[in-house]
């Protein structure tokens, strides 16, 4: 029998986190990172781009006590891809400015990075991928500094072509997580690497990471709440109902609207995915 897979155009529009103090949040993501404020509506403070309906990040505040312990303490990291290297300096211009500390400076093959912690202790990346060449994939200190002195644009926020491209779950059981998201969602995955799952060509990748690595980061994890949901961006009502038939043959618990608009499912950390039809 053909194996699920979900279509090549299904990707990540929405990544939704937990968090305690959303004013301080907002703030950073904001000012420092220049996120757009999109929206502040209830508990959710909904963030995009530049690209009209953007809604990249959505921080969700969870205010009592009893909610909070309903949730999985569990550290969030993930990446932040910037589209070219002059947005991307211009970015560790404002990052330097507000004097936000930077954990390090990378950069792997094509790949430069900085690493940074948001006030809540979640890991985020931010990235420029070069053009893929065949220079060694070996990790090395970057020097901000002249990216920062060519930057001659100030981007007063992120343009419509930033994306997300990686995050990493850290997660109790990985084998479970990956049979999950390989089998039921139909990512993309490397006999080789079973830990590392992808969709939408390669563009978004999800790398899996067991709980034992994650005490490295007790003091983060205990103070971070984790993904609550993710929004998938679906173009066609087939994929919608290709998707709901694999779920029903393998028994899985899944909501559907009648129009076919929006799937829901939980994962086995109990991250809601939402795949909605545009």
């Amino acid at each position: 029998m053909e194996k699920f897979q979900l279509s090549e155009d299904v990707y990540v529009k929405t990544v939704a986190i937990l968090v305690k103090d959303v004013e301080e949040m907002v703030n950073f993501y904001k000012n420092v990172l220049g996120f757009i404020l999109k929206l502040e509506e209830n508990n959710l403070s909904i963030f995009g781009s530049q690209k009209k309906d953007s809604r990249l990040l959505i921080l969700e505040e969870v205010e009592s006590e009893q909610e909070q312990l309903d949730f999985s303490s569990s550290v969030v990291c993930f990446s932040l891809l910037i589209p070219t290297e002059e947005e991307f300096g211009s970015l560790l211009r404002r990052i330097t400015a507000h004097n936000y500390p930077i954990k390090a400076s990378i950069r792997k093959g094509q790949r430069q990075s900085i690493l940074l912690e948001d006030p809540e202790g979640n890991e985020l990346e931010v990235s420029y991928q070069g053009e893929s060449t065949r220079c060694k994939d070996v990790s090395e200190i970057l020097d901000i500094e002249p990216l920062i002195e060519q930057s001659n644009v100030l981007y007063s926020s992120l343009s419509a072509d930033v994306r997300f491209d990686r995050i990493k779950l850290r997660v109790v059981d990985k084998a479970t997580h990956a049979f999950f998201y390989n089998h039921i969602l139909g990512m993309s995955s490397e006999e080789q690497v079973k830990d590392k799952l992808s969709m939408n060509e390669g563009k978004f990748e999800i790398h899996l990471d067991d709980s034992k690595n994650a005490q490295k980061h007790s003091v983060a994890v205990e103070k971070s709440l984790g993904v609550d949901f993710f929004v998938l961006t679906v173009n066609h009502e087939e994929e919608i109902k290709r998707l709901k038939q694999h779920l029903e043959k393998q028994k899985q618990d899944f909501f559907v609207d009648k129009k076919l608009t929006i799937l829901t499912i939980y994962d086995p950390s109990q991250i809601e995915w939402w795949f909605v039809r545009n």
